[in-house]
């Protein structure tokens, strides 16, 4: 585990070191200790403002110790109980609420940033006065952004004592919104704003993972004491479809680790009083594109330089005197995956034109992805990214993102989302930069 320093010099160098090992003795405890009975078990409702009711199951047990999980912009799982049973097991009150639901918002990311942040910090509050325990916070994604608003809120009602002791955030997604292809993502106001302990669990193959130390930097503006690990391996620790040996692993030992995390977080101080917000941070506010736009970055194709499916080394240093099509993708994304039936047509009908498809796989293994394509055809070069370092060299933010390069060697159009590539208006417009 790591603590970020003062000051980042160094830090894309220590970065991929920021890792957290469990001791054998706490893995032996965690494998022995026996899941929390069903009958620890309940669900309440909380009052907050407005006299809004937010569900909440409560998993009791009798240390000192709540923990918050706020959320779920995706809702809650089998991991998730997992994990609270575990805590509960080894005395840690576990509260799961469930924001979107309650409060019939859709699911989704967008529903997380609208989220008012009095809701957060009242349950804070509620959940602190009925069991006289301190709270941690627990959020994922980009339940982050609710959980880090709520904090702040909670700082600015000058609580009497400091029960709030931190959040530990997986993976958090703190964006404003996804950023147009090929753009740096913009962050949420409250990232440059919040000074309470944290500690980030950043999934190796995920998509932002190598956003990580711009993070690190936003949220040190405001003053948070940051540690973190990279979990190798492992995509998203709750993506109940990341069976990965590594994030199976990671689940087991979580609850383990996060009892000395807990007790790390307590013994860094909370200051009581809010950072100042920079307003001007959360202004612009991007969407995905579902229609091929022309490209507006003003990023230039970088060279490639992969080995494919069947490790062949392919390289791309010169893209011109042909329309060059590359696509990110992972099997994990279900767009990525609908639209490759429509990319194996387009290219296809491109037969006969100075044209090229190639596709790079971000941050999977070549026998995960031989084993994926042995159910869904694919007739296109695949390159195999297994760090996902390439891909955070073209800004891939969301997936699939697929970038179009003219025969000038300059990128003309792309998407951040998944499109029917075949359909003639996409096949004009890829045939007429091939014209004079």
């Amino acid at each position: 585990m790591r603590r970020v320093p003062k000051v980042l010099a160094g830090m894309l160098n220590r970065f991929r070191q920021g890792l957290f090992w469990v001791s054998s003795l706490a893995m032996l405890f965690f494998i022995a200790a026996p899941l929390a009975q069903a009958e620890n078990e309940d669900m309440l409702e909380v009052k907050v403002s407005g006299g809004q009711e937010i569900h909440v199951r409560r998993y009791a047990a009798a240390g000192d110790t709540l923990a918050l999980w706020i959320g779920a912009s995706f809702g809650y799982h089998e991991r998730h109980e997992q994990v609270s049973r575990a805590l509960a097991a080894r005395g840690v009150e576990v509260w799961q609420a469930d924001f979107i639901e309650s409060l019939f918002m859709p699911r989704g990311s967008d529903s997380m940033r609208q989220l008012k942040a009095d809701y957060v910090t009242d349950l804070i509050a509620s959940a602190h006065a009925r069991s006289g325990k301190q709270i941690v916070l627990l959020a994922r994604g980009y339940d982050a952004i609710g959980a880090l608003r709520g904090v702040r809120v909670w700082q600015s009602r000058k609580p009497g004592k400091p029960y709030l002791i931190g959040a530990v955030l997986f993976s958090p997604e703190l964006y404003s919104g996804v950023p147009a292809l090929g753009m740096q993502p913009r962050y949420v106001d409250v990232t440059y704003a919040t000074n309470i302990p944290v500690m980030i669990y950043q999934g190796e193959k995920r998509g932002n993972r190598w956003n990580l130390p711009a993070l690190l930097s936003h949220l040190q503006q405001g003053g948070a004491q940051v540690y973190f690990q990279v979990e190798q391996g492992v995509n998203d620790l709750f993506y109940h479809k990341d069976d990965s040996p590594a994030t199976l692993a990671g689940l087991q030992y979580l609850p383990a680790q996060l009892i000395g995390i807990f007790k790390l977080l307590a013994k860094t101080p909370t200051p009581r009083q809010a950072a100042p917000l920079l307003t001007h941070t959360d202004t612009i506010k991007t969407r995905l594109d579902y229609e091929l736009r022309p490209f507006m970055a003003d990023l230039k194709p970088i060279p490639i330089d992969l080995y494919d499916i069947d490790g062949k080394h392919i390289v791309r240093n010169d893209y011109r005197g042909k329309v060059t099509v590359i696509n990110f993708w992972a099997t994990w994304c279900p767009p990525c995956v609908q639209e490759i039936p429509s990319l194996n047509r387009l290219r296809a009908k491109m037969q006969g034109y100075a044209f090229e498809l190639i596709s790079v796989n971000y941050a999977e293994t070549p026998e995960h992805v031989r084993q994926f394509m042995q159910e869904i055809k694919v007739d296109f070069p695949v390159l195999m990214d297994v760090t996902g370092a390439d891909s955070a060299k073209w800004n891939v933010i969301a997936y699939p993102s697929t970038f179009v390069i003219g025969p000038d060697g300059k990128i003309h159009y792309g998407v951040n989302a998944a499109i029917e590539w075949d359909e003639d208006p996409i096949v004009n417009t890829l045939q007429k930069l091939l014209q004079p």
